[in-house]
């Protein structure tokens, strides 16, 4: 199986709490992320258990309305990581979209 997890939101200290597939199970996963906003300046992190694998990172603007270009928006490449929670804080204006592609192990 490899889910993908899609949300948009504000600011937030974890957009992913409580979204199923948020949890990578002991074995690990290979993730791939995008992200963009409606608005310049905003940011989102992302960590697994406790690695932090991207921190307040700046994302494009969108291409279009509710739009994440996947030929230019990416922001995570085949990251390999272990067991734990997806946790992506935000720090937002207006609102943020992110995707998530998670291949387990």
């Amino acid at each position: 199986m490899m889910p993908t997890i899609r949300a948009a939101g504000g600011t937030s200290a974890d957009l992913f709490s409580n979204l199923k597939f948020a949890d990578i199970p002991a074995s690990g996963a290979i993730l791939n992320a995008w992200s963009s906003s409606v608005t310049n300046g905003d940011v989102v992190g992302l960590s697994v258990g406790d690695r932090d694998i991207m921190v307040s990172s700046e994302v494009n603007i969108e291409s279009s309305a509710d739009v994440i270009d996947t030929d230019r928006d990416q922001m995570i490449f085949n990251e390999v990581v272990g067991g734990g929670h997806i946790f992506v804080p935000t720090t937002v204006n207006t609102e943020l979209q992110i995707l998530v592609h998670i291949r387990y192990l």
